[in-house]
């Protein structure tokens, strides 16, 4: 039976995407300004130092959550994403953005939405209609604009550079989706330490440049925000919306830094500019008009996330028997959330959904 239900976790899976995409936007016209201080492994080891240093703080001051923790079965998948997202993916985009102008820069990283989109469809299996295949079209083709030298300062090195780091983000993005019924703020951490820890002490032993200290306090901060509260923020989207229409939000990361470009930093302004930001921006805005409702089927499933009760009736998703110690310190007279292992019947119904972990079926 179709039940009518009001899913808030799609306004918060958009809001969370859209403040990680303000967040890292920001930051990589300013860490252009910074390339020149340092190596590229020392710069990308001390923006994943402000990462963690800020996710340690969020963690502290949230204090206990209703959360599922990270368990042995999921190190493959959260080595992987550090090694790409974490490592690969930040080094080939300092030396990228060395090449680069920040305007550029900023908004070839529209590729990462692209990447993280084919991946998601083509290997995720992901549900992305029309509308999302012309979306990706019109992105593609605002980068490719870019990539071919028509902006000021574009080079084929540093495009090559930066698309490197969007496919390993795109990776990623596909890897952390699968992850993010876990604790978000624990997997952040972990990939944050992970990658800053290895890359500080590589460039110490190479005997690599590092910043001086001003500027090593900028790339402290930047990190902190641009890194480890988009981290964090990026994740809480990937939960609720999936990978793809996570990447049509976060893909307006690069509009930002090129609007920062332009009116902080003072870059030159091009048609060719003009023209890719259209492209680009015309293919986010169609994507996020996106309504996809359809009858599907439920299988049997059993996993562990947090989730929401609510006793006046709610998420049909999640109406199942809970054992004494599943409640326990539970008020369950009143909405709630918690985490526990649970098993989800055979449901079928039709609503609005996105490709959660919920509603990867198939069309």
């Amino acid at each position: 039976m179709a039940a009518e239900f009001r899913d808030d976790s799609l306004l918060r899976g958009r809001l969370a995407g859209l403040a990680a995409a303000l967040l890292f936007g920001l930051s990589a016209p300013l860490i252009s300004t910074l390339t020149g201080a340092g190596s590229a492994l020392s710069i990308a080891g001390l923006l994943y130092s402000g990462a963690t240093l800020a996710l340690l703080a969020v963690s502290t001051l949230r204090g206990t959550s209703a959360e599922t923790p990270l368990c042995r079965q999921d190190l493959p998948a959260l080595a992987t994403l550090t090694l790409l997202g974490g490592v690969l993916g930040p080094i080939a985009l300092v030396l990228g953005l060395s090449r680069l102008s920040a305007a550029a820069g900023s908004l070839l990283l529209n590729l990462e939405s692209v990447f993280t989109l084919a991946i998601a469809v083509l290997l995720g299996c992901e549900h992305l209609g029309r509308r999302g295949l012309v979306s990706a079209l019109l992105t593609i083709t605002g980068a490719v604009l870019l990539s071919e030298g028509s902006l000021s300062g574009a080079t084929a090195g540093g495009s090559a550079l930066i698309a490197l780091a969007t496919l390993a983000w795109g990776i990623d993005n596909n890897l952390s989706q699968r992850l993010s019924l876990r604790d978000p703020i624990q997997i952040a951490t972990h990939k944050a330490a992970g990658a800053s820890l290895p890359m500080l002490a590589l460039a110490v032993l190479l005997g690599q440049p590092f910043p001086a200290l001003p500027a090593t306090l900028a790339l402290l901060v930047i990190g902190a925000l641009g890194y480890g509260l988009s981290i964090w923020l990026d994740l809480l989207a990937l939960r609720d919306l999936g990978a793809a229409r996570e990447a049509v939000l976060f893909s307006t990361a690069p509009f930002v830094g090129a609007l920062f470009s332009l009116v902080i930093l003072r870059e030159a302004f091009s048609p060719q500019l003009l023209v890719a930001a259209g492209l680009m921006a015309a293919g986010v805005l169609l994507l996020l008009r996106e309504q996809h409702s359809h009858w599907h089927h439920h299988d049997v499933l059993r996993h562990a996330h947090r989730h929401r009760h609510d006793p006046r009736g709610g998420d049909p998703h999640h109406e199942h028997r809970h054992q004494p110690e599943d409640l326990e310190g539970v008020a369950s007279d009143q909405p709630f959330w918690h985490a526990h292992e649970h098993r989800h019947d055979e449901l079928e119904h039709a609503h609005p959904h996105v490709s959660d972990a919920h509603h990867r079926h198939r069309h």
